[in-house]
C-alpha cells in the first residue's frame, strides 16, 4: 500500500514539474514560433488564429524594423535581450498603471512612458521610429487590456513574457541572417 501511495506523489510530483518546465522554457518558444512563422502552426487552436493573426504582421515587421535599427546603430543582439531581461516586475507594472492612468494618444507617448520605466544601457531612441511606424495606439490598449487581465488572474507572468519576448527578437534575428538581410 505504501508503494503504491508513493508511486502516486512520485507521479504527481513528475506531472508538476514537467507542467511548469513546460510553461517556463517549451511555451515561450512555441508562442514565439507562432508569431515569427510564415504560417501557423497547427498547435495553434481555432479561436486563437485570428487574434494571432491580427499581431502577426505588425510584430514581425516592428521586430524587422527595431533590428536593422540595432545593427546599423551598432547595438547588439545581447544589450538588446540584456534590457528585457533587465525589467523588474515592479518595473513591468509601474509602466502598466502610467499606460493605465495617463491613457496616452499615441505611440510617441507610449514610447516615452517606456523610456522612463525601462533603462537599457544603449540610447533606445533609436526604436522610437520603428515603434511608431509599426505599432498603432489601438495595439497599444489591446495590449495593456490583455496585461491587466493577465496581472489579475496570474495566466502569464513577467517572466513568462519577458522569455517570450526575448525569443520573438531571437527568432528575428535568426530568419534575417537566414535570408541575409541584415
Amino acid at each position: 500500500m505504501k508503494k503504491i501511495l508513493v508511486a502516486t506523489l512520485l507521479a504527481i510530483v513528475a506531472l508538476a514539474l514537467g507542467g511548469f518546465l513546460l510553461y517556463r522554457f517549451v511555451m515561450p518558444e512555441l508562442v514565439a514560433e507562432a508569431l515569427v512563422s510564415e504560417s501557423l502552426p497547427g498547435y495553434i487552436p481555432k479561436r486563437l488564429k485570428t487574434k494571432v493573426e491580427s499581431i502577426r504582421k505588425p510584430l514581425n515587421d516592428g521586430t524587422k524594423a527595431m533590428l536593422e535599427k540595432m545593427h546599423e546603430s551598432d547595438i547588439t543582439l545581447n544589450q538588446v535581450l540584456k534590457a528585457v531581461d533587465n525589467i523588474s516586475e515592479d518595473e513591468a507594472y509601474a509602466f502598466l498603471d502610467e499606460l493605465n492612468t495617463k491613457k496616452p494618444a499615441n505611440t510617441n507617448e507610449v514610447f516615452d512612458l517606456a523610456k522612463k520605466h525601462f533603462p537599457a544601457d544603449f540610447d533606445p531612441e533609436v526604436f522610437r521610429e520603428p515603434f511608431n511606424k509599426h505599432i498603432d495606439i489601438k495595439q497599444v490598449k489591446k495590449a495593456a487590456a490583455y496585461a491587466n487581465l493577465n496581472r489579475r488572474s496570474n495566466d502569464v507572468d513577467i517572466t513568462t513574457a519577458k522569455a517570450i519576448v526575448k525569443q520573438i527578437i531571437i527568432e528575428k534575428e535568426k530568419e534575417l541572417s537566414e535570408i541575409g538581410t541584415r
